[in-house]
């Protein structure tokens, strides 16, 4: 009688056992490097990432539990040459564990997304879990262990099976071990679903979590007395929800769904009750409740209708006899979009003009000549977008030349000076264009991921606003694109307040190396001084004569001042000392064909005068397109342009200054220099592009003997020109 209730008094130690003390395990993380190759080809590398991340999450689950765990590789090390699979058994076989569990999330190629758990048989004679070679140990391990992770990892469905009848064959890794053990596929990477959820480190210690639970009922040991709690924020329609707070607030714990479109959330050791969560965006709130056991994996999925995020235009393009509209799908669920569109990018009906399901919209039979704006909102059961997208444009032509606009400004609400983020600036460009008979599209800078795009186009126009630091006017993916395209000849006109400020004196040594090289200019100062919000062109510049006054659209408070650098002409100053634009034409670094380059260090379309704003820009569409530059004589007397190359000069006789008249037909690279009557150079006196045109160079020679001087004019393309001056005192 004392020994049946010895017996009775052991089993009961058993069943309520607290930890797995003496228990020896072997963990296996599947797939590696061979030490015959360099890497794993690309399709296993995330396998072998996520079993790496599973196993250590797992081994320290269970030696907290007491056991004693090896490992055929090192925690965390995916990168390391993987052992045979007659090593990895060895270390299992060597050390006399008790259990063996190799974990993999293999891919076959489709879109199967269950879970799976293999263990050896014999043979294939009673399929699809009959004759194991370690029956009623692990063959109940894998019904054991492929419940649970289909459970807390939601798969589609739980298979536990002989190797032999699942592949034909028995499994490497496990057919020489001298006790039982299994093989894990948790889930499968091929499902791209999958693969965003695997990439979550929480949800792969979920995956731990529920192997070791495996471990603990399968030896009859209590599992703890907290639970975790974990799930997927969704949209009604199943998308998964990006950078959602999730709280218990009676607990004070808090998890924020990820941005790499899973969804998922994990909040740990609770005790087991029913709890209130709280669910927030910065738009909307979701309250639900969740019952928690313990020593368990609790599952509460959330469906959170969201409110409809501000959309994002992406490009007004013209399209024959209409333009074509697209915009990127905003955050939140959204059912449709309303579509308004105006002739002056003011003036919008208050209802929608168009409602489409999609994110883009055609429209058709538009007036020729015409340019045509659009803004669009996101609508759903909860209402509309808060804010309009912004607004671009585009003009409907026949023509085959355009030109397109690039808006870089996103910068919005901080300090900026432009303070919302539905900007309508690009009809300031537009009205322009328009004045000028320029067909034009308008998008994103969002959209320019090649240069073989800018090409398309005459010439770019390419605004910041006040964008600044923070928000990077200029990323380094976009300088490699521009230094392409004005590398192969292109043709920009850029313009904005902060280039100069982020570039060239807060930039990296790339940023500056760009700025001084590509946009031909050197940072002087955040802003002028006197600070006053006006500039005028440099005489014999393609601004001659003009006047502009920005800060109009919006306080333009922090202009660039620049300086013009690496052949560079100024051509805009704030005063007399403090440049605002500059010029150039010429090969860029790595330049193969002539560009061109305008760079306003103010924003264009702050200028508020719509004829000053257009005669600005006709100039620089006649310097970007090598037209011939037009000055204030010209435009009131329709005299001919100069079409010849040829050198004079007045006074002559002189004492002690003359002025230089060089008259030149093509723009490029002009070397003056003067010579005495022995062939020695005494000035140089000009080294630098000369546009197309009439240009005046002061020579002053005060210094110098009476006497016959030679002015010689060597141009780009080896032409020379020479003139003989005489010096009287």
């Amino acid at each position: 009688m004392k020994k049946i209730v010895l017996i009775v008094l052991c089993v009961t130690f058993f069943l309520s056992a607290q930890s797995l003390t003496g228990k020896k395990f072997c963990l296996d993380p599947g797939h590696g490097s061979t030490k015959t190759e360099t890497y794993e080809p690309e399709t296993k590398r995330f396998e072998t990432w996520a079993n790496h991340i599973v196993k250590p999450y797992l081994k320290q689950y269970l030696e907290n539990y007491g056991a004693t765990v090896f490992s055929t590789r090192g925690d965390f090390d995916s990168l390391a040459y993987h052992t045979t699979l007659s090593e990895r058994e060895a270390v299992a076989n060597n050390n006399n564990v008790d259990y063996f569990q190799s974990i993999h999330h293999n891919a076959f190629n489709g879109a199967s997304n269950y879970s799976l758990v293999l263990f050896e048989q014999l043979n294939a004679n009673d399929c699809p879990v009959g004759n194991p070679q370690w029956p009623g140990q692990s063959d109940v391990m894998a019904n054991i262990m492929v419940n649970k992770i289909q459970q807390a990892l939601q798969t589609t469905a739980a298979y536990p099976r002989g190797d032999f009848c699942f592949l034909g064959y028995n499994l490497g890794v496990l057919n020489d071990l001298i006790m039982p053990g299994t093989l894990s596929e948790s889930s499968f990477f091929d499902n791209l679903a999958e693969r965003q959820r695997l990439s979550n480190l929480d949800y792969l210690r979920t995956e731990a979590e529920a192997l070791f639970l495996s471990f603990l009922q399968y030896y009859n040991v209590a599992a703890p007395s907290h639970g975790s709690l974990v799930g997927f924020v969704k949209t009604p329609a199943g998308v998964p929800i990006n950078g959602v707070s999730i709280i218990i607030e009676s607990v004070n714990k808090t998890y924020l769904t990820d941005n790499l479109g899973n969804g998922f959330y994990r909040i740990d050791s609770l005790a087991p009750g029913t709890y209130t969560i709280k669910a927030f965006t910065t738009t909307d709130t979701l309250t639900s409740s969740a019952v928690v056991a313990g020593g368990k994996i609790n599952v509460k999925n959330l469906s959170f209708q969201l409110s409809v995020g501000d959309v994002k235009m992406y490009a007004v393009l013209s399209q024959g006899d209409g333009i074509k509209a697209r915009w990127l799908v905003p955050e939140g669920s959204v059912d449709s979009y309303y579509v308004y569109i105006s002739t002056d990018g003011i003036n919008f009906n208050s209802e929608p003009d168009y409602k489409t399901v999609n994110d883009n919209y055609t429209i058709t039979g538009l007036t020729s000549g015409q340019s045509y704006y659009v803004k669009v909102k996101g609508k759903n059961s909860k209402g509309l977008s808060i804010n309009f997208s912004k607004t671009y444009g585009a003009q409907v032509s026949s023509s085959s030349d355009k030109v397109l606009i690039v808006d870089g400004f996103s910068r919005y609400g901080g300090t900026g000076s432009y303070p919302t983020s539905d900007h309508n600036l690009l009809r300031f460009y537009g009205k322009s264009m328009d004045n000028l008979g320029m067909r034009y599209d308008a998008v994103s800078n969002s959209a320019i991921v090649a240069a073989s795009i800018l090409t398309q186009y005459k010439y770019v126009i390419w605004f910041t606003g006040d964008e600044s630091t923070i928000d990077e006017t200029f990323t380094i993916a976009e300088q490699n694109i521009l230094k392409a395209y004005l590398n192969s000849g292109g043709k920009l006109f850029v313009t904005g307040s902060e280039i100069a400020w982020d570039l060239g004196n807060k930039g990296a040594i790339e940023d500056k190396d760009f700025f001084n090289n590509y946009f031909k200019s050197n940072y002087v100062a955040d802003n002028p001084t006197p600070n006053s919000p006006s500039a005028f062109g440099n005489t014999g510049s393609i601004f001659d004569s003009i006047t502009v006054s920005f800060g109009n659209t919006y306080p333009e408070d922090w202009p660039d001042v620049i300086a013009p650098l690496n052949g560079a002409t100024s051509v805009l100053k704030y005063n007399s000392t403090q440049d605002a634009g500059i010029t150039y034409s010429g090969l860029f670094p790595s330049g193969t064909k002539e560009g061109r380059l305008c760079y306003i260090a103010f924003g264009f379309e702050t200028i508020g005068n719509d004829s000053i704003r257009t005669k600005l820009l006709s100039r620089i569409q006649d310097f970007l397109l090598n037209s011939s530059p037009v000055n204030v004589e010209e435009e009131n007397s329709n005299t001919q342009v100069v079409n010849e190359f040829s050198l004079s000069s007045y006074p002559n006789p002189f004492n002690p200054s003359s002025n230089i008249l060089v008259n030149v037909n093509e723009t490029g690279l002009y070397n003056i220099e003067v010579y005495n009557t022995i062939g020695e150079k005494v000035i140089t006196l000009f080294n630098d592009v000369l546009e197309k045109g009439s240009h005046n160079i002061k020579l002053k020679m005060d210094n110098y003997p009476s006497g016959i001087y030679i002015v010689r004019v060597n141009s780009f393309n080896n032409k020379v020109l020479t003139h003989k001056l005489m010096l009287m005192k």
